[in-house]
Order: C-alpha cells, then sequence, then structure tokens
C-alpha cells in the first residue's frame, strides 16, 4: 500500500510523484461562513503498467475526508460516498466538480484564499 503526502494551497498547480504516481492540479474548494464541508479537486496520473485504485484520503483541515461521486437518482444529482477511485494503466482520472471528489467533512476552520492543506492519499500499490 502506498501513501503520498500532498501539500496543497487553494487553487495552486501541485506536481507529486512517487513510484510512478503522480498528482496535479490539486485545490481545496473556499466556504462560506460557518460551513462545515469542502472538497478537494486533483487529477491523478497511474504510469505503471497496471490498474491502481485510490482507496482513502485524510487531511488535517478535516474530522472526516471520504471518496465521493455524483449519481444520477431519480432526476436529481446526489453525491455518493464510494469505497476507491480506480486509475487505470497509464491513465489518468480527474477529480472534479460533478464527478469523483475528496469530501471534507466537520473542518476545523474555514477554507479562504490561501489556505493550507495537508492531503495524505493511500493506494492499493
Amino acid at each position: 500500500m502506498k501513501k503520498i503526502l500532498l501539500l496543497g494551497a487553494l487553487f495552486a498547480v501541485n506536481l507529486w510523484a512517487v513510484n510512478d504516481i503522480e498528482v496535479k492540479n490539486a485545490f481545496v474548494k473556499q466556504t462560506p461562513p460557518h460551513a462545515q464541508n469542502s472538497a478537494i479537486f486533483l487529477t491523478i496520473f497511474n504510469n505503471t503498467d497496471k490498474d491502481i485504485a485510490l482507496i482513502s484520503a485524510k487531511s488535517d483541515i478535516s474530522e472526516v475526508s471520504e471518496l465521493h461521486t455524483h449519481i444520477h437518482k431519480d432526476g436529481k444529482m446526489m453525491m455518493q460516498k464510494i469505497p476507491e477511485i480506480i486509475i487505470k494503466a497509464h491513465s489518468s482520472t480527474e477529480l472534479k466538480s460533478g464527478g469523483y471528489h475528496i469530501m471534507l467533512l466537520k473542518l476545523k476552520k474555514p477554507i479562504i484564499k490561501d489556505t493550507k492543506v495537508n492531503l495524505d492519499l493511500k493506494f492499493n500499490n
């Protein structure tokens, strides 16, 4: 199981590479006053010959971090917690608004411009 520690800044372009896994374009969504949740978006590149899975994420700015996607149910778009996000071999997966993302729940403080976030990503390889 591999871990990547990503140090991110709001709307900053980040690059992190460990053993053929790269993370780019990471940013955390700013929050309005008193918001308890936010989301992290980024792109993961898998430069290996095998599919890998992002199986968890942990952040220092929230009590809970979950992997999420959006689904259509009864004509509505809803977020849903998922156990993993697959990144195909020699491919990339974008975590973005309206799709896969890392949900930050029970924020410890508001996320404003230039907020720094430590993010620990765990993969199944």
